[in-house]
């Protein structure tokens, strides 16, 4: 007898399957130059730092666009801007792009090359010259002066009056009160490492004034309002007093307790000028001239409300009309914390009220009288006396 084998095969196919990841790259952004310009002198090469960006993907190039000028390029890895120092005296506005194989980014960077450097130019005092009497100390003016080569020293030069100096820094001329009478002309010297320029100043001194007359007397603020038994004071005038000694005095008529003092026109009063509205009449005079000028005072009445006592005005009447209802109404911290609000006590006493019922409920309404005199309490402070 046969035998029948039967074998059975069996078979695995395995598929392998090929997985690809894609990388995307983005935009290249914020382009950024710090500082974002630069200055140089004509005749000096330089260069910007590097730029910082958020790059989208690893592969950067930079490059300048709308410039076509000789002497500026830039580092196309390092986005860094270089210039030589060919580059003709102007501002220059120099676009850069960064770009990788997404997209690209621009920014700017604002260079200025300075012309040759050249001595100081066109030194003017203003005014050029001053007038004053023996004995006052001062100064110039500063003066101006254009300059394109670095630091200026400023210099006296010639004959020097004694008393007169200069600040090597500023230019400004200083005298001191020992300067004797004349007329100086005094010779400015301006210098910087290129060159120098000059200028002069003249300065008199005389022995006596020729007085002017003066003007322009004025009061800031012009008036004032006070409350009767209020002592106080003007502000200082301010005038155009020209030459010569000043004398202020009060002219017309003038109200008990007013006065004015003669050497710095500020007005007084005291506590016993009475109440009304008062123009006063300033008169500012010298050998030469006087000016004049008003100044106006309003006292009005002190008031006459004597104080509210808390103790004897107040609780009794609040302790008794409203405490068999409202317990805080009987001693001064429940009455003097209830004092705002829709709530508050004088809310719920008054004729008007926003909430609950009138105080105190079922009986006549509380005085105008202490009403009033409740307010008046709250008003000086709710004092607990």
């Amino acid at each position: 007898m046969k035998k029948i084998v039967i074998i059975c095969f069996t078979v695995f196919i395995v598929y392998a399957c090929k997985h690809e990841i894609v990388t995307t790259g983005f935009v290249p952004t914020n382009l950024i130059y710090t500082p974002t310009s630069a200055t140089t002198q004509f005749g000096t090469a330089g260069s910007s730092a590097a730029p910082t960006i958020d790059k989208g993907s690893t592969s950067i190039t930079y490059a300048l666009t709308s410039i076509g000028v000789t002497g500026i390029s830039i580092n196309t890895a390092t986005g860094v801007i270089s210039w030589s120092n060919i580059l003709a005296a102007g501002s220059y506005n120099i676009i850069v792009t960064a770009a990788n194989n997404v997209g690209s980014t621009t920014t700017s960077y604002l260079l200025t090359i300075t012309a040759t450097p050249s001595a100081p130019t066109a030194l003017t005092y203003s005014p050029a010259s001053t007038t004053i009497i023996k004995g006052t100390a001062g100064n110039s003016a500063t003066p101006t002066i254009t300059n394109n080569g670095g630091s200026i020293t400023y210099s006296l030069t010639g004959n020097i009056a004694a008393g007169v100096t200069i600040s090597s820094s500023t230019g400004v001329i200083s005298w001191s009160n020992a300067v004797t009478a004349g007329t100086y002309t005094l010779n400015v010297a301006a210098a910087n490492s290129i060159g120098s320029t000059a200028s002069s100043y003249t300065l008199t001194v005389t022995n006596t004034a020729t007085v002017t007359a003066p003007s322009s007397l004025s009061y800031s603020p012009a008036s004032s309002s006070i409350t009767q038994g209020t002592a106080g004071i003007s502000a200082t005038p301010t005038i155009n007093n020209g030459l010569g000694t000043i004398t202020y005095s009060l002219t017309g008529t003038i109200p008990a307790g007013i006065s004015i003092n003669s050497s710095t026109g500020i007005i007084s009063w005291s506590t016993a000028v009475a109440t009304g509205n008062y123009t006063l009449n300033i008169t500012a005079s010298n050998s030469a001239g006087k000016t004049t000028a008003t100044y106006a005072l309003t006292v009005t009445a002190a008031s006459t409300t004597s104080t509210v006592s808390f103790s004897k005005d107040i609780l009794p009447v609040l302790s008794s009309s409203c405490g068999g209802c409202h317990s805080y109404t009987k001693n001064y911290a429940g009455v003097s914390s209830h004092t705002t609000g829709c709530n508050s006590i004088q809310n719920k006493i008054g004729t008007t009220y926003c909430s609950g019922s009138r105080m105190p409920q079922g009986s006549s309404a509380l005085s105008a009288t202490f009403i009033a005199l409740f307010n008046t309490w709250i008003s000086q402070g709710q004092l607990n006396n």
